[in-house]
């Protein structure tokens, strides 16, 4: 049986883009993914860039290393590569296409697994777009995406069950994985550890209300 890493890079693809609204569960989703494979296969290293603290916390109880740069890559070989916020690597920064191909050499060259993902879908422009070999979508609105990219035009194009009114609607623990052979979705169990939102305040509550409730306690 396939784990959801191998169906996610099935027919060798090697640069996977995950797009989605924000707080659609993305980070959650790719720590799911990593968990089912870390309790198969504890000898592949696994490197990942830009997690928040909580999440790259108990990333480290598998056994995942962080890295912070580009830079950091380069001696990297056989390995899974997770880049959170890869616009802060500049990779789709038309300045930058020069670091953009080497990346890409040194993905296919050392045999590397590449997940980018970012908190913001017109980071997914054509100059990253260009060189992803396969998408995985959250909830996507065509209307976010950049004019022009191919992520735009996967959304637009895409015409299955998940589709409503020019967006890509999936629930927070699920993942739709595009390909050219059949429609793949791929259940992700929230990982409570892994929720670096969870401990956030609600700005917005009503104090008072709050006050009132606990004296009546």
């Amino acid at each position: 049986m396939k784990t959801k890493l191998q169906e996610i890079f099935s027919g060798d693809k090697r640069i996977v883009g995950l797009a989605g609204i924000t707080n659609s569960g993305k980070t959650n989703n790719l720590i799911s993914v990593l968990k089912e494979f870390r309790e198969i296969n504890d000898k592949v290293p696994i490197f990942a860039y830009g997690m928040p603290d909580k999440v790259m916390k108990y990333l480290k109880t598998m056994g995942v290393k962080e890295i912070n740069s580009l830079k950091q890559m380069t001696e990297k070989k056989n390995c899974i590569l997770v880049i959170d916020e890869f616009q802060r690597l500049r990779l789709n920064d038309a300045r930058y296409r020069y670091e953009l191909n080497d990346f890409v050499d040194f993905v296919h060259h050392r045999n590397v697994y590449v997940i980018l993902s970012s908190p913001n879908i017109r980071s997914f422009n054509s100059v990253i777009g260009g060189v992803i070999d396969r998408w995985i979508l959250k909830t996507v609105r065509a209307d976010q995406c950049i004019n022009g990219s191919q992520l735009k035009g996967i959304v637009n194009d895409y015409k299955g069950r998940h589709k409503s009114m020019g967006c890509i609607i999936l629930p927070k623990d699920k993942i739709l994985v595009i390909n050219d052979e059949e429609e793949t979705v791929i259940d992700c169990p929230y990982v409570e550890q892994a929720d670096n939102k969870a401990d956030n305040e609600d700005l917005l509550e009503n104090y008072q209300e709050k006050i009132s409730e606990e004296k009546q306690k």
